[in-house]
């Protein structure tokens, strides 16, 4: 544990490339999206593909965020469950009675 601790902590541990692997499927849609848009590029004026840049980039910026956002809820669900495993500490849990009755998917009665 101290040694991912100490290689987090000096930048040692680069996780896009365990999140972004090549795979064919990947690559495929990679592929065809550059060809749509060279496409679609080929058909606006300058104007036109600027605002198109700038669709394209404001989209991955709030991809980014997205996956940001993704990264913490996985990161918390993943401490939770390990607390609950580890320590069978589920009172823990701000809302027991709650969470139970969403995991069983039927009205508390």
């Amino acid at each position: 544990m101290y040694s991912t601790l100490i290689n987090l902590f000096n930048e040692n541990i680069n996780l896009t490339k365990r999140i972004l692997p090549d795979f064919p499927l990947q690559q495929h849609y990679r592929n065809e999206c550059d060809k749509l848009k060279q496409q679609l590029n080929s058909s606006l004026n300058e104007e036109e593909q600027l605002l198109l840049e700038e669709l394209l980039e404001t989209s991955a910026y709030e991809g980014t965020y997205n996956d940001y956002e993704a990264f913490i809820a996985g990161f918390r669900l993943a401490s939770l469950l390990m607390v609950e495993v580890f320590h069978n500490q589920d009172h823990l849990l701000e809302n027991k009675e709650q969470y139970l009755r969403h995991f069983i998917h039927r009205p508390y009665s």
